[in-house]
């Protein structure tokens, strides 16, 4: 755009310094001074600093103290858990002899030694390495131990051990916690219940391993000992005349009635000859009649009967020293031998052969 001489009005080139017709200097538009000027440099004021550094301070605290009160109870941290870590150490004893492990596996760890029954030990429960078997990592950091053994209450002495037999529960039982007098109800388990017998008690308890690796204590020990063959029994026994008497005697009874009936059915049946006749005699005079009966008595387990051609026999599963010293302490004079004291007859224990082997550990027989 051409400028415009202010004295006079004519017309000027843009960069004229005077006018050519009369010759006035032309001054310059202060727009356009302006407009060449260089732009000048934005800076922050204390007031936005101030802001923004209010609302940093704003989000962090809803960072730290909000945000987790609204995530949801299920919702996972954003850092990894670590509650393990943060557990507490508890205290174990052992409740047999166990195996410290290098690591919380069955197979592929070392044994790095044993401890004792009635041990001590605490550690953390870690059930994070081996789903099959819960492990107790010792806070001494020595090892680890499987839980299945351990117990969080102190075991008592046992004074005879039952080496694990198990036993179904002939009738409702209470399982307690302790064999202490102030002692919790663990359980009450229901007859037919399949309970694990370890020992007994110097207080008259039985210790017992029951399902999901917990143990209990049952009273009166010694009753239940005297019923674990089964239904208890009393043997009432003459070694002078073989005779028996109550249950066993009763059974006998029956056998000797059966035995009598094909005795007679073989007196009254037609033979083609004597021989036959005498055949079929001697298959009946040479066989055994055997019967099974499961009963307890005093600790032992009866388990069967049998009634030979001149003798009878009880059968015992139960060792051949064990049943003598039972019998001994019913008051009966037996032998180191096995053999009753005193008696015309033969009268004995000791341990089966043949076909009584099938019913039976030992035998205790009697009869010519």
């Amino acid at each position: 755009m051409n400028q415009v001489c202010a004295s006079c009005g004519a017309a000027a080139a843009n960069d004229a310094a005077f006018c050519a017709s009369c010759g006035h200097a032309i001054k310059r538009a202060a727009a356009s001074t302006k407009g060449a000027a260089a732009p000048k440099k934005r800076r922050w004021g204390a007031p936005t600093l101030f802001v923004l550094g209010i609302l940093a301070m704003a989000a962090l605290y809803f960072w730290l103290f909000v945000a987790d009160d609204l995530r949801p109870d299920n919702a996972e941290p954003a850092i990894a858990s670590q509650s393990d870590d943060r557990a507490e150490a508890q205290i174990f004893f052992t409740m047999t002899e166990v195996n410290i492990r290098d690591k919380p596996a069955m197979t592929g760890s070392v044994i790095l030694g044993k401890m004792p029954r009635g041990s001590q030990l605490t550690g953390i429960v870690r059930s994070d390495a081996d789903p099959s078997v819960v492990w107790l990592e010792l806070s001494d950091g020595n090892g680890f131990v499987a839980l299945a053994n351990l117990s969080q209450v102190k075991p008592p002495v046992l004074v005879k051990f039952l080496d694990d037999q198990i036993w179904a529960a002939d009738g409702a039982l209470d399982v307690w916690a302790t064999t202490l007098p102030d002692s919790n109800l663990l359980d009450r388990v229901s007859e037919g219940t399949q309970l694990t017998l370890l020992g007994t008690t110097e207080d008259n308890f039985i210790e017992v391993k029951l399902s999901g690796d917990h143990y209990g204590y049952l009273n009166d020990a010694q009753a239940i000992i005297a019923r674990l063959g089964g239904k208890p029994i009393m043997i009432g026994f003459n070694p002078q005349t073989c005779a028996f008497s109550g249950e066993i005697g009763a059974e006998f009874a029956k056998i000797g009635a059966q035995l009598r009936a094909q005795w007679q059915a073989l007196e009254a049946k037609e033979f083609a000859n004597e021989a036959a006749r005498q055949k079929a005699y001697a298959a009946v005079e040479g066989k055994s009649k055997y019967l099974r009966l499961r009963r307890s008595f005093e600790g032992l387990s009866l388990t069967g009967l049998a009634q030979h051609y001149e003798s009878q026999s009880l059968y015992f599963d139960d060792s051949p020293a064990k049943v003598m010293d039972i019998f001994r302490a019913q008051g009966f004079d037996i032998g180191r031998d096995g053999l009753f004291t005193g008696t015309e007859l033969y009268a004995g224990i000791a341990a089966t052969r043949g076909e009584g082997a099938a019913y039976g550990k030992t035998e205790l027989g009697c009869g010519v």
